[in-house]
């Protein structure tokens, strides 16, 4: 331990805040911004077309509002002041755009409360020309915000007063064509992204409601923290801003492909106004209601770091930093996060129910595969995206207790109980099974690591009492014997992504409550045995490799939430899972693991994310 002593001749800094990494700072606030006044409007309009940039945008057309009218005036944003262009051919309200100042597109219409129409005029950055109309005459619908004079979308809106069109349509710079319809039809909602990876959020009612488009269908995912009609929105698919809307409400919620997080407010209520730009560089502007604002513009300005491309930044705090905080008195230093700091917050569900299920121990904690195991038809397969599960195409031959190694497009599902031991080898392509070659020895209650082309198995039971040290390799073709284990065991814990990283962690010995802590690694060639576990334990789940792991859950011989991390010489207790269970398959890293499945001791179709700090700090004791 260092003393006063120790350090004396040493500067140390002194600081009025704990400094922090950039990306530790904003991985507790990622979408930290504000909003602030940029220059008003010419013409007060609302219900409008707009696209474009924050410093390069276009206001097109449009709902008066005061008297009534409805204006075929246009307005360009130059990042400071608006001014007027050219008029469009037809005035209208109700309708969508996209583009750029100097390219631009939009479509549908409301004339009156009662008429709707499918009008389509395209800017060349001069003048106005109507082109195709959309093959469903409709208004206040949802487009790609960020779709272009040749590819963009739009979708649902109203026909009627309250008629509502589910159909999508997309633009090829040439014709509309009607593609998938969206699930849930409505008015007034806002989009973002391209014409093949969009959202569309919210609508009439006012709604929470959001759907995901893949270019070819839609999906129901993550919906708004607030009701949301007449807003505006901007982004892609994977990070977006959702703002403004009706009953007058300032709210701005930011998307990360995955999850809504509330920011900063408006600074004007308001419902009908329109967007353009980026999540991290946005223009609000105009508005229906209410009176005052209807010209009032605004900037969105990001401080973080874009959700869809966190990266790392020491230049305010390095690990192994000693300072100074002048506000706490306190002498403090900056230790390396890792697993004895980690939580797990909870993940989308497993859509079947299962235990002894098999997963992609080399897959990620945003892309993992489920397969197989006791529950359900037990040949149920299920992909993982880091938000939801989304089903796969079937096992050929449906097991219980079986093992996986491998990749969400890459995986291997091994042995398992169909019923009775089998020595069924299945290869994944990223979209169906295929049979190779079998194991030399059948089994079940086995694990496994590696990847497709290089996997290695051991453990598991043949039926009965017997036990399983037989170790096999697989090379991409066929499985050879090598080196056994030292102790014969059934359902342990495993890491390993590597073929030459595997390590193999308690189970049971024999029939009963015969649990132990024996822990050993495979170094590609031979068993060692190395440091054992905390507690004697059996069906846990693993995710990382033999020298940066995570074992969670299992059965001690009650089921147990307990999770211990591995740095390749000790295990260390660290956060428990929130739902104790056994039998369950894990995946990811170290720091970034996936629990999904297992017995509670019912069949449990929970998810569960274990994420780490990057770096922690510590106040230095003196005594």
């Amino acid at each position: 331990m260092a003393t006063f002593k120790g350090i004396k001749g040493f500067t140390v800094q002194n600081l009025p805040a704990d400094p922090l990494p950039l990306a530790q700072a904003q991985a507790a606030s990622p979408y930290v911004g504000s909003w602030s006044s940029g220059g008003a409007m010419s013409t007060v309009r609302g219900i409008f077309a707009g696209f474009g940039t924050q410093t390069a945008s276009l206001a097109v057309s449009g709902y008066h509002g005061g008297d009534g009218t409805v204006t075929v005036n246009n307005e360009s944003y130059n990042g400071t002041s608006w001014s007027e262009l050219a008029n469009v051919n037809t005035a209208r309200y109700g309708h969508q755009g996209c583009g750029t100042t100097t390219a631009g597109l939009i479509y549908g219409q409301v004339v009156n409360p009662s008429t709707v129409g499918g009008l389509t005029e395209e800017w060349n950055g001069s003048s106005w020309s109507e082109v195709n109309d959309m093959n469903t005459s409709r208004g206040n619908s949802a487009t790609a915000g960020g779709g272009t004079t040749e590819a963009t979308f739009v979708v649902s809106g109203q026909i009627s007063p309250s008629s509502y069109p589910a159909n999508t349509e997309t633009w090829n710079g040439t014709s509309w064509t009607e593609v998938n319809d969206i699930n849930t039809a409505r008015r007034n909602l806002s989009g973002f992204g391209v014409s093949t990876a969009a959202i569309a959020a919210g609508g009439s009612s006012p709604s929470i409601l959001v759907e995901s488009w893949n270019g070819t269908s839609w999906s129901e995912i993550t919906e708004l923290n607030t009701a949301s009609d007449e807003s505006a929105a901007t982004g892609i698919q994977t990070n977006g801003l959702v703002f403004g809307g009706a009953p007058n409400i300032a709210r701005t919620e930011s998307w990360n492909g995955s999850s809504w997080t509330e920011v900063a407010d408006l600074a004007t209520a308001r419902s009908g106004l329109r967007g353009s730009g980026t999540a991290t560089s946005a223009l609000a502007f105009g508005a229906e209601n209410p009176a005052p604002g209807r010209t009032a513009t605004e900037e969105w300005s990001f401080s973080g770091i874009p959700p869809a491309s966190p990266v790392a930044d020491y230049t305010d705090a390095i690990v192994g930093q000693f300072y100074f905080n002048s506000a706490s008195n306190t002498f403090k230093y900056v230790q390396p996060g890792g697993a004895p700091v980690g939580t797990w917050a909870s993940g989308g569900n497993l859509n079947t129910a299962r235990n002894s299920l098999g997963g992609s121990q080399a897959g990620t904690q945003t892309a993992s595969l489920a397969f197989g195991g006791e529950g359900g038809s037990k040949n149920e397969s299920e992909e993982y995206n880091g938000t939801s599960w989304t089903e796969g195409n079937n096992l050929n031959t449906a097991r219980g207790i079986i093992t996986g190694a491998g990749t969400q497009t890459a995986a291997l599902g091994i042995g398992g109980n169909a019923p009775g031991a089998t020595a069924l080898t299945e290869a994944y392509n990223g979209t169906s099974w295929s049979e190779v070659n079998d194991l030399n020895t059948a089994r079940y209650g086995n694990k496994a690591g590696g990847i497709q082309t290089a996997a290695l198995t051991f453990a598991g039971t043949t039926g009965g009492s017997n036990r399983q040290t037989t170790t096999e390799k697989y090379n991409g073709t066929s499985w050879t014997e090598v080196n056994d284990l030292n102790t014969g065991r059934t359902d342990p814990g495993n890491l390993g992504t590597l073929q030459t990283n595997s390590l193999c962690a308690g189970g049971n010995t024999s029939p009963g409550a015969n649990y132990i802590s024996n822990v050993e690694i495979f170094d590609g060639t031979s068993w060692t045995e190395v440091a054992n576990t905390n507690a004697n334990k059996h069906g846990a789940g693993g995710a990382g490799t033999s020298t940066d792991g995570i074992i969670f859950g299992g059965n001690i011989p009650s089921v147990t939430a307990a999770t211990e991390a591995w740095n390749g010489s000790t295990w260390t207790e660290v956060a428990d899972l929130a739902t104790a269970r056994m039998a369950l398959a894990g995946s990811g890293t170290g720091s970034l693991g996936l629990a999904f499945g297992g017995a509670q001791p019912a069949n449990s179709a929970l998810t569960e994310e274990f994420t780490t700090p990057e770096f922690v700090i510590k106040t230095v004791t003196t005594s």
